[in-house]
């Protein structure tokens, strides 16, 4: 391949190539091929040709010390107690070396001169660095003693004629991606550009822009070679490698509302974020702690892995609004067989049609002896198409009561499905979406109601499983062809029963009861009915000539236990009833020779006894 040339303005010099230590940790840089050196500067920089500004941050015991290297010595050394300080003071001289490097300053232009009561080292019109008393002393030294000699340093840097070139030590391009190297100097003469393995990286110039440009074309490394016509030479090594992951923008969260706790907003945005990170094989993805920000949330996101080169990148995360969806469920599936669960495995396992709407429950022991067991709930997709399902409810636990945490669970669910709080989970293809997760220590409980709806046309899986550890994957790949992804359990039911509850003003108590399994043996049955929606409606008729009163109870008809009711668009707890115990929910006047209609819906809760009997009852005084 031919290599690109530019102007001639050099004249001969050394030609030696010099690696750069990887151990050091440095920021912007630039190199400097010195092509000629005489008098004293020979003797100090005689054993190297290439050079670059960097700098480098390290910790000495409560002393933190900033170098700016140029080549492989250092010119400066700053020292402080504030690492961010000394970090950001140390990148901003070697960026300020770097452009007057690039704009080719002569060696006589850099002088120590007296500012006020401290030193400052100038290049031209330029400020480099400022040395005052306490950075003198840190350093064992006197304010001018130390600009005077950094500043000699630096003289012996920019000895003429030279190359600098913008570029990191062992640079690397991404694998099909060009990266743009700026240079300048006071050089001399024509110059060109080649690699040694042109089929690895290719290199053009630009003279007019004073740019060099390296293209990423395979795997692999190779040495860029600058030369002039006169035989001055210089090289610097490169390398080509594919990035270990991809992030799409922009990136934002589906929730149907912007008052969402944060535990679901954060589950929405990491869905979000997951989704739209695609990582090599054998690359790891690491997700920063999500924080807010003023458009949603802001996370910091590393994928790296051997071979790859590692993206780095604060990735922001938007917020989409959208309507729920108003599919009502079908179907309540309940996981609680065996409710107290003695190790791992899959608890329940069934199908979620494209369109479809369901319910689920999940109650469960851990019963083991002394290992702590995480219960988590997960959308599989076994499909190659992205499902999209939207996730609505709560979990509650660890707990040793189970009453009290079965009514946390459905207080909460029916919180968030009066508010509309929920989020798209979207699933790609081969793949599973962790919604819930509770590690329970032996002997506790965990509870939890979910309402999820496929928004999109392909089946997915509902899964509850019991596992040994927790884990930090939200979203895992499966493998689709394993057998045990197949239906598992028949646990599912209907999800809504209908009922009327009609009342004559001063004639007999009405009942209902909630959480009796229908006799029909067609019917699969579901003990308590728990996570089943009675939509029920109370109706109450005043033949009389005057005004009355009527009530709604609620009694614990089958021992223990706590509920929750939406009556006319409110909700009313009826807090923990004893055994036969009772409790009213609602209290309200009808007049005379009229009609009222009473609107109330409950699910029995997981961790109460049922059945609960309603019970309609009236007074004429």
């Amino acid at each position: 391949m031919p290599a690109a040339t530019w102007p001639s303005r050099v004249a001969p010099c050394i030609d030696i190539a010099v690696d750069l230590p990887t151990e050091m940790t440095h920021t912007r840089i630039a190199f400097i091929a010195t092509l000629l050196l005489t008098g004293p500067a020979v003797a100090w920089f005689s054993p190297v040709s290439l050079l670059y500004f960097g700098s480098s941050i390290s910790q000495q015991d409560s002393m933190v010390l900033g170098e700016v290297w140029a080549g492989l010595r250092v010119v400066i050394r700053l020292r402080g107690h504030q690492f961010p300080d000394v970090e950001a003071r140390t990148q901003l001289v070697a960026e300020r070396l770097t452009q007057q490097g690039l704009r080719g300053i002569p060696a006589d232009d850099i002088r120590a001169a007296r500012l006020d009561s401290s030193y400052v080292i100038m290049a031209g019109d330029v400020l480099l660095v400022t040395v005052d008393k306490i950075t003198a002393d840190l350093a064992d030294s006197r304010p001018q003693e130390l600009a005077q000699q950094w500043a000699e340093n630096l003289r012996r840097v920019f000895v003429s004629p030279y190359l600098c070139i913008d570029q990191p030590p062992n640079t690397v391009v991404p694998l099909g991606e060009s990266r743009r190297i700026r240079y300048g100097g006071t050089y001399a003469g024509q110059l060109s550009a080649s690699s040694e393995d042109p089929t690895v990286i290719s290199v053009a110039l630009d003279p007019d822009r004073q740019v060099l440009t390296i293209n990423g074309l395979a795997r692999g490394s190779t040495r860029i070679t600058v030369t002039t016509d006169e035989a001055i030479q210089g090289s610097f090594s490169v390398r080509c490698m594919p990035w270990a992951g991809t992030i799409t923008h922009p990136i934002a969260a589906q929730l149907s509302t912007p008052q969402a706790p944060d535990e679901i907003m954060q589950a929405a945005a990491l869905n979000a974020l997951l989704i739209n990170i695609t990582a090599k094989s054998g690359a790891v993805v690491d997700v920063g702690e999500l924080q807010r920000s003023f458009t949603g949330w802001q996370s910091a996101v590393q994928i790296t892995g051997p071979g790859y080169l590692a993206r780095r990148e604060t990735v922001n995360i938007g917020v989409h609004l959208i309507s729920r969806p108003t599919t009502s469920p079908q179907s309540v599936l309940v996981s609680n067989e065996p409710e107290r669960v003695t190790g791992p495995g899959t608890l329940l396992r069934e199908p979620l049609a494209g369109g479809e709407s369901c319910r689920l429950l999940w109650h469960h022991v851990n019963d083991t002896t002394s290992v702590p067991l995480t219960f988590a709930v997960r959308v599989v997709n076994t499909g190659e198409a992205a499902a999209r399902v939207f996730v609505l409810g709560d979990q509650a636990g660890p707990s040793t009561d189970e009453i009290h945490s079965g009514h946390v669970a459905m207080y909460d669910f029916w919180r968030m499905l009066l508010g509309s709080v929920g989020y798209v989970a979207t699933v790609p293809g081969a793949s599973a979406w962790r919604a819930y997760q509770c590690t329970t220590p032996p002997t506790r409980i965990v509870s939890g109601i979910c309402q999820m709806t496929n928004i999109g046309p392909e089946a997915v899986m509902i899964e509850v499983a019991a596992q040994l550890r927790a884990s930090d994957m939200l979203l895992v790949a499966v493998d689709t062809k394993a057998q045990h992804l197949s239906k598992l359990s028949e646990f599912r039911y209907d999800a809504r029963q209908t009922a009327e509850l009609f009342h004559q003003i001063g004639g007999a108590w009405s009942f209902l009861r909630i959480g009796k399994p229908s006799s029909d043996p067609d019917i699969a049955q579901l003990p308590g009915h728990y996570g089943m929606l009675y939509d029920i409606t109370v109706k109450v008729d005043n033949a009389r000539q005057q005004p009355a009163t009527f009530e709604l109870v609620a009694t614990a008809a089958g021992g223990a236990g706590r509920g929750v009711y939406l009556i006319d668009g409110h909700l009313t707890d009826t807090g923990t009833m004893r055994p036969y115990e009772e409790r009213r929910l609602w209290r309200g006047p009808v007049a005379a020779g009229a009609s009222r209609s009473l609107p109330v819906q409950t699910m029995p809760q997981a961790g109460s006894n049922y059945p609960v009997m309603l019970v309609v009852r009236s007074f004429t005084r």
